[in-house]
């Protein structure tokens, strides 16, 4: 990612493959599967897809997975909020594009969720922020060719609705 947004920095492929591989034939059959962190914070994800552990994310604490052809990764993390955010000052303070750029562009008083396209990869990002500006922000990232992008959009959009932080019902 070329740095859309300025707080991730991941070595995804530049340019999206157009052969069908492994990885890409699990998106029409996902075998869902629950991802936590030490914190408690979950999130429902496709095991079949991200099947490789990437190690920590670039912030925060959590996981980073990815598929095994390198096509798609998926970050779930924590990260305080010493600066205070709220959801619209934390885009406004770490979007590096001009937000008319964004092809989704939701911000509310608990959370953001922001996407758009950089290098052929979508880039979706959502953090949710459950007590407001005084606790940590509970985030996820995932990076997906475009080429696919029909195939991503019932997977992206239960991933991202299955976001919890510690402690909240499912």
């Amino acid at each position: 990612m070329a740095g859309l947004l300025a707080i991730f920095v991941l070595a995804t492929p530049a340019a999206a493959q157009t052969q069908p591989t492994a990885s890409t034939a699990g998106l029409d059959e996902p075998q869902w599967s629950v991802l936590s962190d030490s914190l408690g914070t979950t999130v429902d994800y496709p095991e079949n897809i991200f099947s490789v552990d990437a190690g920590p994310p670039p912030r925060g604490t959590g996981r980073t997975l990815r598929s095994p052809d390198d096509r798609a990764w998926l970050m779930m993390y924590v990260e305080g909020n010493d600066e205070r955010h709220t959801p619209a000052s934390f885009v406004r303070a770490y979007f590096a594009g001009p937000r008319d750029s964004l092809d989704y562009n939701r911000v509310t008083d608990r959370f953001f969720a922001i996407s758009g396209v950089n290098d052929e990869q979508i880039f979706y990002s959502r953090c949710n922020f459950p007590v407001g500006i005084r606790g940590s922000m509970h985030c996820i990232y995932l990076a997906y060719p475009q080429s696919e992008e029909r195939r991503w959009d019932a997977i992206v959009t239960r991933i991202s609705r299955s976001l919890r932080p510690s402690g909240s019902a499912r």
